[in-house]
């Protein structure tokens, strides 16, 4: 609230300041530009988006404006008009990484996954200094999602070389080494994405996973255990604790486990599938 006030009070100057004949002025269009990055971070995306046009009136050629709003757009779920600006934005400057990126999801999204592998692949070729770790791990998931783990796993350490810091990718390449039977491998790799982020929630899940699959049960648990102090609603870590509770025949702990899980989503067939199993299981040891 503190930072609060004063922005409205700026967003009402700023609205005052506007007319029909607006000539161009690409230092009034950066100010707009500016409070609708803010406005957005605030969640007050409407005024955000009518700043982003300010901005755009200012200087239509602000290609910043043009994407920075598509994605605004595209989070609201307007793919539509999130492509129209990402296409604009490529208009006006053909080798824009991020903005092929941007509309390579928004392809993906809408289930065009070609297109959307056509544009990461481009958006990687554009520049060679550019970040385009983003557009690497996006062709690893989809690579991913075909099963080609040994695609996706190439794909995966070169989105983390890319980007050393990001821990994400860094899982996600765990996450592959670990169904395609790697199951050492990803233990380090997650050990070296939490000396990244000590406490990265995505981490400990899928540490949990690896050693569930290794049958560490309790390295699992204190995994799982670890993911939930992070966020106590990653309800599929409660279902995962449940399972292992259940493997070490200690009951009463995993129906304990997965009636917190259909806490957070009661409609999970799954989850109450194996709470019937559980509760079976209390009646015939």
């Amino acid at each position: 609230m503190k930072y609060f006030l004063p922005l409205l009070f700026t967003l009402m100057t700023l609205a005052s300041c506007t007319s029909e004949n607006t000539t161009i002025d690409p230092t009034q269009s950066k100010v707009h530009y500016d409070l609708a990055l803010e406005l957005a971070q605030y969640s007050l995306y409407q005024n955000s988006l009518e700043e982003f046009d300010l901005a755009i009136k200012f200087d239509p050629s602000n290609i910043n404006a043009y994407r920075k709003k598509g994605l605004v757009q595209f989070g609201l779920k307007q793919y539509g008009d999130a492509e129209k600006l990402f296409k604009k934005a490529i208009s006006l400057d053909p080798k824009n990484v991020q903005a092929h990126i941007n509309l390579g999801m928004v392809k993906y999204t809408t289930g065009d996954k070609i297109n959307a592998k056509k544009l990461w692949e481009k958006s990687i070729d554009l520049k060679k200094d550019d970040n385009d770790s983003k557009a690497i791990n996006n062709l690893a998931n989809l690579y991913k999602e075909e099963k080609n783990y040994t695609k996706a796993i190439e794909y995966y350490r070169l989105a983390s070389s890319s980007d050393p810091k990001n821990s994400m990718y860094m899982n996600n390449l765990a996450d592959t080494l670990r169904v395609n039977g790697k199951l050492k491998e990803a233990v380090e790799v997650l050990k070296s994405s939490l000396k990244l982020n000590s406490s990265g929630m995505g981490t400990h899940y899928n540490l949990g996973m690896v050693y569930k699959d290794l049958k560490l049960n309790k390295k699992a648990l204190d995994s799982f255990k670890k993911s939930l102090e992070v966020n106590e609603s990653l309800f599929e870590a409660y279902y995962q604790i449940a399972q292992i509770h259940l493997i070490m025949k200690n009951q009463d702990a995993a129906l304990k486990s997965i009636d917190k899980a259909i806490e957070f989503a009661p409609t999970n067939l799954t989850y109450q599938e194996l709470r019937e199993k559980i509760r079976n299981f209390q009646k015939d040891p």
